[in-house]
């Protein structure tokens, strides 16, 4: 009868691995998240600067893993949806949706290189 050993190490490994990729993950879409934040902010019109100091990024754990969320405005600054898609009377000023758009064109190559690149750190 053949024996078979190292199974528990591989499982072991396997698993430390797995957690290392999450682990990197998340930090990479922390650090996107705070590029994207700046971005927006860059380009948020300043009468005041209330509005771009209102951008900021929250990770929101879920049930499917973690989202990024970009979050505008806060109770004082409610009108930011009015800024980004215009008004009957007030022209439309987008400074996020470029911005998404830009950026969202990345994310597959950024999670590629940080699924190939995780396994090699040890």
């Amino acid at each position: 009868m053949a024996e078979i050993s190292g199974i528990a190490e591989l499982r072991a490994g396997i698993a430390s691995g797995i957690a290392r990729q999450r682990e990197q993950l998340v930090a990479d879409l922390d650090a996107f998240g705070a590029r994207m934040v700046e971005e927006i902010r860059d380009a948020a019109p300043k009468r005041t600067g209330a509005l771009a100091a209102s951008v900021r990024h929250e990770l929101v754990e879920t049930a499917d893993g973690v989202r990024l969320k970009i979050v505008i405005g806060n109770d004082t600054v409610f009108y930011a949806p009015y800024v980004e898609f215009g008004t009957a009377r007030e022209p439309v000023h987008a400074f996020v949706r470029p911005v998404v758009y830009r950026e969202e064109k990345h994310i597959p190559g950024r999670v590629e290189h940080t699924l190939s690149t995780s396994w090699d750190a040890e």
